[in-house]
């Protein structure tokens, strides 16, 4: 079969892709995805300006399938299975994973962060276990789930950490019990005092201004 001559920018991406998903997103350079096209250097920096434009593609295409792995129905809860989702994939696609954090580009990882955090909150508008709850506690208990869903996708894999993380149906039953008493656990807790939410909200303002 003849070698491909003609490339679009697709193919480079998806060969990035491919590249970072193998050895990792240090390993990213415009030598290493020609070899893995099977082509000189040229059709990369024809469709890329720099390196770190073509590092920026890759990481949004990670974020989409992040987001896609987030939308599967694994049991049919959708709040559910947005935690696993989010653990799976880091569990299945360990190199990609790491892309979310380790990436150069500060501004581009924010404005990500922001469009995933939208993107979930969209999915569970019509969520029956938020239904009159204010805006406030919502985010409080999703932020609380979001910490939960990271730090059981990156625990080291050993003794029952490994198995819930590796075994399905571990996975799921633990996740729908964790998810469903954080929602069930916030709405017996007292309001937050006026004091405490302020210091919050002025730390918030804070990051933000950092951010920008």
């Amino acid at each position: 079969m003849p070698r491909k001559t003609q490339f679009t920018a697709g193919d480079v991406i998806k060969a990035a892709i491919e590249l970072v998903r193998k050895q990792g997103l240090t390993k990213l350079s415009a030598a290493a995805v020609a070899e893995e096209m099977g082509c000189s250097t040229m059709p990369i920096y024809s469709h890329s300006k720099n390196m770190q434009t073509l590092e920026d593609e890759v990481v949004r295409r990670v974020w989409e399938l992040v987001m896609e792995y987030q939308s599967e129905s694994y049991t049919g809860d959708v709040w559910v299975d947005q935690g696993i989702g989010w653990v799976r994939f880091a569990r299945d696609e360990e190199n990609l994973f790491k892309c979310l954090t380790d990436n150069n580009n500060i501004e581009l990882r924010f404005e990500m962060q922001i469009e995933h955090w939208q993107y979930l909150a969209d999915c569970l508008e019509s969520y029956n276990g938020f239904d009159g709850m204010d805006e406030e506690l919502s985010e409080r208990i999703r932020y609380t789930h979001a910490l939960l869903t990271h730090g059981l996708a990156t625990t080291p894999r050993t003794g029952f950490n490994k198995i819930i993380i590796e075994d399905d149906r571990i996975l799921y039953s633990f996740m729908t019990n964790a998810s469903q008493a954080l929602i069930k656990g916030y709405k017996q807790l007292p309001p937050v005092d006026e004091a405490h939410r302020n210091y919050v909200k002025k730390k918030r303002r804070a990051l933000k201004d950092c951010k920008h």
